[in-house]
């Protein structure tokens, strides 16, 4: 079944996040999955950031899957396909530990996360489906968008997954692409929300996220740093909201950002941050003076 991305723009109107929710269960696809989590509506594609047309999807996939009464699951692959192909960095906007957050929030039950390697990404396309899809998970359905691509040599695709389904006794439902409802109608995109916080338009990305762009944070032995995959602005003075375990707000900050390194006075147990205005971006010469402390 397809749905057109105009009405799954009105049905994720009541997609609202079920915070705060139990961690989903994480399955790397070795040994046996428990029986209660097979048959799932599986969503298939790649939902860094889980931005508005990725909600799409998800507002589509709890419907099916509370019409089912089959567990909601999700594919996500470690590590990303990007850095195995080309050793790539500083592309994810969500890392991990918010990413895992926010899918508990949306409801997720099931994390399907094989490791992703040179034995995996040389899989015919339909062997996929078969190994991974049918006998590992017993999905139920799938719910994608109308580009997912898979398989070695990206030879899978929507048509294929749905003959599969026929033949194989899995429902396949396809969104197809989303669009924001500002005037130029901007496709929304992972790409597009990269593009928006690499050029420092944090209004911009925040908007096609649906929330403020959000990044974890840790302090280092030399400081606060960011894991080395997440994606960042650029050089500048940024306003933060500073976030604790379970998103528990710790108070607003001013942050340098020079080189992919942060100077900033954070509360303790800041675990995220959600950036909220670019003060001065590109900014070579902070003028603040710096601490042992940061700022």
């Amino acid at each position: 079944m397809r749905h057109s991305a105009d009405r799954i723009a009105m049905e994720q109107e009541s997609f609202i996040p079920q915070a705060p929710a139990a961690a989903p269960v994480v399955h790397d696809g070795t040994g046996a999955l428990r029986q209660d989590l097979r048959g799932s509506v599986l969503l298939l594609g790649n939902f860094d950031g889980l931005h508005l047309g990725h909600q799409a999807l998800f507002a589509l996939a709890a419907r099916r899957s509370k019409k089912m009464g089959s567990p909601l699951a999700i594919l996500q692959f470690d590590p990303h396909p990007r850095h195995h192909f080309r050793g790539e960095q500083g592309f994810l906007i969500s890392g991990n530990a918010v990413q895992r957050r926010l899918l508990a929030e949306a409801g997720i039950d099931l994390i399907y996360a094989p490791v992703f390697d040179a034995q995996f990404a040389g899989q015919p396309a339909e062997s996929f489906v078969l190994d991974h899809l049918v006998v590992r998970l017993g999905i139920s359905a799938v719910v994608t968008g109308a580009d997912f691509r898979f398989g070695q040599f990206r030879a899978g695709d929507v048509p294929l997954l749905q003959a599969m389904g026929r033949i194989c006794g899995f429902a396949t439902h396809v969104v197809g692409e989303c669009r924001d409802r500002g005037e130029e109608g901007v496709r929304i995109s992972s790409s597009q929300v990269r593009q928006f916080i690499r050029s420092g338009q944090l209004d911009e990305a925040e908007r096609l996220l649906g929330r403020p762009f959000e990044t974890a944070i840790e302090a280092g032995p030399t400081g606060w740093q960011f894991d080395p995959m997440q994606i960042l602005p650029p050089d500048g003075i940024f306003m933060v909201e500073a976030r604790g375990a379970a998103g528990r707000r710790l108070g607003r900050r001013m942050l340098v950002l020079k080189g992919r390194r942060p100077e900033a006075r954070l509360p303790a147990g800041t675990s995220t941050l959600l950036w909220h205005a670019a003060a001065s971006v590109g900014a070579a010469e902070t003028g603040f003076e710096r601490t042992d402390n940061g700022l």
